[in-house]
């Protein structure tokens, strides 16, 4: 998460919080959270990428 992700969701948070979200903000939220979930998935699938499996030996 981006350091400007980071703060507006905090912000979004607050509001959240205090029960004021209108619709817009709602929107923003969710597309906020998208993201985050986004770039989750592709880390993980980079992270997935770089492991690599080597062939047990075999005996006998």
């Amino acid at each position: 998460m981006s350091p400007s992700q980071l703060k507006k969701l905090q912000e979004l948070s607050q509001i959240f919080s205090q029960g004021k979200a209108n619709p817009k903000q709602i929107q923003q939220l969710s597309a906020l959270l998208a993201q985050i979930n986004l770039y989750d998935e592709e880390e993980q699938a980079a992270e997935s990428a770089k492991v690599s499996f080597i062939a047990a030996p075999r005996f006998g």
